[in-house]
Formats: C-alpha cells, sequence, structure tokens
C-alpha cells in the first residue's frame, strides 16, 4: 500500500514537474497538451491503489469470520468446531431453511451423542454427520439439496481436517456411515 502511495505521488511529481516545464518555456497552450499525460500515468496505479483498499476493506469486514462464515444460498448457518475437530450446526438455521418438524428431544434420543447445547447462548446443535443422516431420510427436493450442501462444505472438510490430523474421536463410527 505504501509502495503504491509511492507510485502515485512519485508519477504526479512527474506530470506536475513536465506540466510546469511546458507552461514556463512554451506557454499556457503546449501545458494542455500534457493533460493526457496524467491519465496515462496515473491511471493503472489509482486501479491498484482501489483494488488494494477494496481487499483492505473486506480483510477488515470478514477477519472476525474468516474461515468460519457459512451460508446457505444467502441464509446464514452457524457451526461450531469442538477440539475434535467435529462441526456443529445449529438445528434453528436447520429449521428455517427446510422447516424440520422432528424436535430437539426425538433428534437427541435418535442420534444419542449427535445433539448437544453449545455456544454462548446454549442453543442446541446436531453434529454434522448426524444431520447428514437425518436429512437422508427426509423426502422433500429441499432436504436433499441442503443435504449436499452439508456434505460439500461442513462434513467432508471436516472429516479430511480429522484425518491430517489423525484425529479419532468417538464420532469416527458415525464418519463411516456418513
Amino acid at each position: 500500500m505504501i509502495g503504491l502511495a509511492a507510485s502515485i505521488a512519485l508519477r504526479l511529481g512527474g506530470c506536475l514537474l513536465l506540466s510546469w516545464a511546458a507552461w514556463h518555456w512554451l506557454g499556457l497552450t503546449s501545458m494542455v497538451t500534457t493533460l493526457p499525460l496524467f491519465g496515462v500515468a496515473l491511471a493503472r496505479p489509482l486501479l491498484d491503489l482501489a483494488s488494494a483498499l477494496q481487499r483492505g476493506m473486506k480483510h477488515a469486514h470478514w477477519h472476525e469470520v474468516e474461515g468460519r462464515h457459512y451460508a446457505y444460498r444467502g441464509r446464514r448457518v452457524q457451526v461450531l468446531d469442538d477440539a475434535d475437530r467435529r462441526r456443529w450446526v445449529r438445528l434453528a438455521d436447520v429449521r428455517a431453511i427446510i422447516g424440520l418438524t422432528t424436535s430437539d428431544s426425538a433428534l437427541a434420543i435418535a442420534y444419542r451423542d449427535g445433539v448437544r447445547a453449545l455456544g454462548p447462548a446454549a442453543q442446541a446443535h446436531i453434529v454434522a454427520e448426524a444431520l447428514l443422516a437425518h436429512l437422508g431420510k427426509e423426502r422433500s427436493p429441499d432436504a436433499a439439496r441442503l443435504r449436499a450442501w452439508v456434505e460439500r462444505e461442513i462434513a467432508f472438510p471436516a472429516r479430511r481436517q480429522r484425518n491430517r490430523l489423525g484425529i479419532r474421536s468417538a464420532g469416527a463410527a458415525t464418519d463411516a456411515e456418513g
């Protein structure tokens, strides 16, 4: 960023010096012919500066959730990681997307260790593998699309990360099924 500002200042100074020299030695009318030089000399550095500012603003805005932001068709989905690198999806978000009618207690019975109250507000979350198994039982096309998204964006990357780190957890049996 400092290099871009220095480049712009140097180019601007050179253009001003050339315009001043043309005005001083050849008159005002010849100075006007040097004005396109400003556009040619400054266009690229100004575009690079705008691009760097955009990247900086984007980084500042998304820095807190970098690598942890999940959205399904524009709807934010809260996903938490535990110590075993298993990912837990908030049930309220799943219900908002597909209208899941199964209660939290029924899901907790069906998937013993797959449903927990997590997060700062202690909301119900379901582990990604249990969510995949449950969505596989649903018959709606929305559930099938959500299942494909959960597999691609949440479950598979977590499984790959656990394998890379050599983590064998209690959810390993569920990993083989999902």
